[in-house]
């Protein structure tokens, strides 16, 4: 539970009637209206703890009648459920006089009054040597310990009733050593854990012929290492009137801090949490997880932004001035980073993203809270490493560019390929009725631009006797560009004509034998001879 936990290094006795309440409920509605009326029935449940630590050595009773009808006063003022522990000490915190810690209602208001009558010692008490010195080290340790045992309160109102005056031993008024320095830090710190919200008043009771508060500047350095804002006022000698004045100013102080402490709880009851990732591309996602509060029921995502002038922050439209009510988890592609040139870039800088939570209150909410840590996550995150700039992706970038090197190889391949594939292979020629008529002809691998005729004059050894008709081959190289496309060898018939009609020119091919069937004229009778090319790689 949040806490605010105001020491009172004095004395805190000026609280004698209920009105009191009214008034500084008054107050609240001047200084945060809006926050009073959201939060009227918390107030109402907000319960203090009042530790009173009152110095009853020998020096010290001669306030007890200024004092003691104080405190009465006070305890009756008290609302019911607050929590009331009077410590009285001198010498030691006197064990006979421990036990006063009781919950306020109707009939502990009656026994603490009773109880308050045997606070101070009476005559022959007052000869015990424990009432002889003072020992604020002994008082602190106690009032650690009580405040250690109550830590469920939102409000703990500590008072020192002191002269401040540390004498220990033979009435030597002397400062703490440092292991009284030592243990006293280590009893803070299991009493004012780190969500305890501090502050100290200090008012001290003066004795005559005596520096007032000899030990106070070691008490507020305690209290400043635990963050404990220190204000000190001292009460002249013959001046124990203005006690009670100095009370009512600090009553509504004592409500502003319940409704502080109320606007603290709220304030970290659901914190934002933000994660985000950059991945090399410079795409920033945010994964954002909050749940609304009764002070917050609004999240607004505001802006990113980076501000090395090398590199820039392109913005997702979509979630520039998103808001959401009630609940938000999910991940959020705010955007990328970009640098001014396309590229790899070392980034080396803090990326900023403004989460908002609008409230027309805030600056009631900013009085309470004084400069204390929001609810806003830290959305502040340093980036270190590389960044890719383009207008794609690294991955596509990567991909187009390993396609562009093997297309570049298919096409130095394809290339090759027309190079060096060429014609060789064998020819054989039937007559009409399908007998080979002659040997078959092995034709040797020519130049890959050589053109070779078959049948009449043919060349390279295709010479076929008793044929008028003649055709040939020439190599068509693929389009290097279209890296799949192998070369072809070409028919076409220059002297004679084909048979049964059909065409004129075609392609030879390496999987199968090609049969081309020519005859030596239009007549019927016409020599028609078959011709069989098998070419080989």
């Amino acid at each position: 539970m949040k806490r605010i936990l105001l020491v009172v290094l004095t004395v805190m006795l000026g609280l004698s009637h209920a009105s009191a309440q009214k008034s500084s409920l008054a107050y609240l509605n001047q200084q945060c209206p809006q926050l009073t009326q959201m939060f009227r029935e918390e107030l109402k449940n907000c319960h203090a703890h009042y530790v009173f630590a009152v110095d009853v050595s020998l020096s010290m009773c001669r306030y007890e009648e200024t004092v003691r009808p104080a405190l009465e006063a006070f305890v009756n003022a008290l609302p019911m459920g607050d929590r009331v522990t009077i410590i009285p000490f001198a010498h030691d915190a006197i064990s006979n006089k421990m036990g006063y810690d009781v919950t306020i209602d109707a009939q502990t208001k009656n026994s603490m009054v009773q109880m308050l009558g045997t606070l101070y010692p009476n005559g022959a008490e007052r000869r015990d040597r424990q009432y002889f010195d003072t020992d604020i080290y002994k008082a602190q340790q106690a009032v650690a310990k009580s405040c250690q045992m109550n830590q469920q309160y939102d409000v703990n109102i500590i008072v020192f009733i002191s002269d401040l005056l540390h004498c220990p031993l033979d009435n030597i008024d002397r400062q703490f050593n440092r292991s009284e320095m030592t243990d006293m830090h280590t009893l803070m710190k299991a009493a004012y854990n780190d969500k305890s919200e501090s502050m100290v008043f200090t008012l001290e009771l003066p004795q005559s012929g005596k520096p007032a508060g000899y030990v106070f500047p070691q008490l507020q350095e305690l209290y400043e290492d635990w963050g404990v804002k220190v204000e000190q006022q001292r009460v002249p000698k013959n001046s124990e009137a203005l006690i009670n004045q100095w009370f009512d100013q600090q009553k509504d102080r004592i409500m502003f801090m319940k409704l502080q402490s109320i606007i603290i709880r709220e304030n970290k009851a659901n914190p934002i949490v933000v994660k985000t990732e950059t991945n090399i591309d410079g795409k920033v996602t945010a994964h954002i997880e909050w749940k609304a509060t009764k002070l917050y029921p609004v999240i607004k995502l505001d802006s990113t932004y980076i501000l090395n002038s090398d590199f820039y922050f392109k913005a997702n439209k979509d979630y520039v001035n998103y808001s959401e009510a009630g609940e938000l988890n999910m991940d959020i592609p705010l955007g990328r980073i970009k640098h001014n040139d396309i590229g790899f870039h070392k980034m080396a800088d803090t990326l900023h993203f403004d989460v908002l939570l609008p409230v027309e209150y805030q600056n009631e909410i900013d009085k309470l809270l004084e400069g204390r840590p929001g609810a806003l996550a830290n959305t502040t995150e340093y980036r270190e490493g590389l960044v890719f700039t383009f207008f794609l992706p690294l991955w596509l970038t990567l991909t187009l560019i390993v396609l562009l090197i093997l297309y570049i190889i298919g096409v130095f391949k394809a290339i090759g390929r027309n190079n060096k594939l060429c014609f060789k292979g064998t020819v054989s020629v039937y007559d009409s009725e399908g007998n080979q008529i002659d040997d078959t002809k092995r034709i040797p691998q020519q130049k890959t631009n050589a053109v070779i005729l078959f049948g009449y004059n043919g060349t390279g050894g295709a010479k076929v006797d008793d044929a008028n008709w003649q055709f040939e081959i020439r190599k068509q190289n693929g389009n290097p560009f279209l890296v799949f496309s192998k070369p072809k060898f070409a028919w076409k018939c220059t002297k004679g004509y084909c048979a049964l009609g059909k065409s004129r020119q075609g392609f030879m091919s390496y999987d199968s034998p090609t049969m081309i069937r020519l005859k030596c004229g239009t007549g019927v009778s016409e020599i028609t001879h078959g011709v069989k090319v098998q070419l080989t790689k």
